[in-house]
């Protein structure tokens, strides 16, 4: 909750009941496969009914009074909103109870013979978590390291990331096919779009390529000129050339004056050409009139897909504090990502 500590949100209040309506999930920070475990925990909690707490004796102290830290590192422990603290299974099972998708698995959890099952099948993972900790050199802050030593095998220690890894394949798989779902989404809504904003004054063209579509694609980032009062700001790169060109022939902007902001391929490799087209001058930052006169060979994957932009020709000026444009003044400011 804004504005209050971890002491105010998780220990009781004086009736015994804590200060907010979450289930308090007391797990070991320092181990591969609760991290995992959290990990699902956290995704499956829309709703955020849980409240994740490393084990610490700092957290202990200002959770619950009635928590002892070597029963904690045992097996799992959950307060309830009501104050109850459920251990083991019965906290797995409460916990998956609050999700849709794990409703069934925590419901069936209460009932024998589930719930014998379950109490067995995590009680065996309980008894050896030690020996799976990834903490075996003895570097836990929680743990007893001579305990550890001599539980702990070097197969077991990297069972341990083993089974973390496997328990979060498939979070890492739908995060990565989400992330692509949504670059392919945006590509293809922004695919040789414009955007006028400001009543027409300031536009963005959204620039592509046979070649340059890959980076979108893969990275999400979008390749983009913005025509702002007559300034046309980074025109693109010699194989985003044909996109731009229609883009112009459907608006015939008035273009008076060429920026680049930076010396990257994908902004300064049609300078020259929209020059000679509109007749405009080119504005640079000395700086990039460095890079650019001559500019150095890419690397031959950037060559290839965004292009080889050529050597800016004279006649270019650099870029003072401001810059005319059609109705008024425009701002020049210099930082680290562009203008330099």
């Amino acid at each position: 909750m804004p504005g209050q500590s971890l002491a105010e949100i998780a220990s009781p209040s004086k009736a015994g009941h804590p200060a907010v309506a979450v289930y308090r999930v007391l797990y070991d920070g320092q181990c591969e496969i609760c991290q995992a475990c959290v990990a699902w925990l956290k995704t499956l909690d829309h709703e955020n009914k849980t409240l994740p707490l490393p084990i610490s004796p700092e957290v202990l102290s200002t959770t619950d009074f009635r928590l002892k830290l070597d029963e904690c590192l045992r097996q799992l422990h959950v307060i309830t909103p009501e104050g109850e603290i459920l251990v083991g299974w019965d906290a797995v099972s409460a916990l998956a109870r609050l999700f849709p998708s794990t409703w069934l698995i925590g419901t069936l959890g209460q009932w024998f013979p589930f719930r014998n099952f379950g109490r067995l099948l995590y009680g065996f993972v309980a008894r050896n978590r030690y020996s799976l900790s990834k903490c075996r050199g003895g570097a836990c802050r929680v743990a007893k390291p001579p305990a550890v030593r001599r539980q702990a095998r070097l197969g077991a220690f990297w069972s341990c990331y083993t089974l973390g890894f496997f328990i979060r394949l498939p979070l890492v798989l739908w995060a990565g096919i989400k992330a692509a779902i949504q670059r392919v989404s945006i590509f293809a809504r922004t695919y040789d779009k414009r955007l006028e904003l400001l009543n027409g004054k300031l536009t963005i063209l959204f620039l592509n390529g046979m070649l340059p579509n890959t980076v979108p694609l893969l990275f999400g980032e979008l390749f983009t000129t913005v025509l702002y009062d007559g300034v046309a700001v980074d025109p693109g790169s010699p194989k985003m050339r044909k996109s731009l060109q229609r883009h112009l022939r459907r608006i015939k902007p008035k273009v008076t004056k060429i920026i680049a902001t930076h010396a990257h391929e994908e902004h300064v490799g049609n300078l020259n050409w929209l020059s000679e087209l509109t007749g405009a001058p080119i504005y640079v930052s000395e700086m990039t009139a460095r890079f650019l006169t001559p500019f150095k060979k890419l690397p031959w994957v950037r060559a290839l897909i965004i292009g080889q932009p050529p050597n800016l020709k004279e006649p270019y000026a650099l870029l003072g504090d401001a810059l005319d444009a059609g109705s008024g003044r425009l701002n020049v400011i210099a930082n680290s990502g562009s203008l330099r």
